[in-house]
């Protein structure tokens, strides 16, 4: 269960004799202050290290970014990152998480454009291709991010999945006896092109990029 800043500072202040739920309210407002405060500041630590970690990432891709240059490339400290992050992996996660959640907020975002249901799982298609075919530097949180770090692959099939949960309303609504599997086969297909052409730094050209998202999309036509 998580715990909350104040739940932590009321459980300090028990084990110092303190009886916090016998404070005046004047006094505890003041301290949710001060939380509120701590928490915004941490918070704005930990997105300067996971911006630069996604600049280092992005800039050295395919090789392993280490944690030297990643705290040089955010003007931070050793001792700020070993605050957050009990290590490398676990801030690559953290990069992973919040590529995903920025990218599936991008896709379901163009995918609404569409009425069509293989309009739709073109849009996603394409929507997951356009970063690293059409590289965009105001949108560099996109799904290459996620595809340039390491990390334990488990975890990046987890995420993948949550792409590839959208791809299920679409080829439901086209009438496919079996979506779900559509779905898998579909996000695979995308991903598993991303993986390789990162992999090999190279980008896929216009017609790849075409083949792939017309492949997909007749498969919710019923093509």
């Amino acid at each position: 269960m998580t715990t909350t800043g104040a739940e932590r500072a009321r459980t300090a202040r028990d084990t110092r004799g303190v009886d916090w739920e016998r404070m005046p309210d004047s006094v505890r407002a003041a301290v949710d202050r001060a939380l509120g405060r701590a928490q915004q500041d941490a918070l704005e630590e930990i997105e300067q290290i996971l911006d630069a970690a996604m600049r280092v990432v992005e800039r050295i891709a395919p090789a392993e970014p280490r944690v030297a240059d990643i705290v040089a490339e955010a003007g931070t400290s050793n001792q700020t990152f070993y605050r957050y992050f009990a290590g490398k992996n676990e801030l690559l996660h953290a990069v992973m998480e919040r590529g995903v959640v920025r990218t599936r907020s991008y896709l379901r975002h163009q995918m609404s454009k569409q009425s069509e249901p293989a309009d739709q799982v073109a849009a996603w298609v394409e929507g997951l291709l356009a970063p690293l075919a059409r590289p965009d530097p105001a949108r560099p949180d996109a799904a290459l991010s996620r595809l340039s770090v390491g990390g334990n692959p488990a975890g990046r099939a987890v995420l993948d999945d949550q792409l590839g949960e959208l791809l299920i309303a679409p080829f439901a609504a086209a009438g496919r006896p079996h979506p779900e599997l559509d779905a898998r086969v579909v996000q695979r297909a995308v991903i598993g092109t991303l993986a390789r052409h990162v992999g090999a730094g190279t980008i896929p050209d216009e017609q790849e990029c075409r083949h792939l998202i017309d492949f997909c999309a007749a498969v919710a036509a019923g093509g």
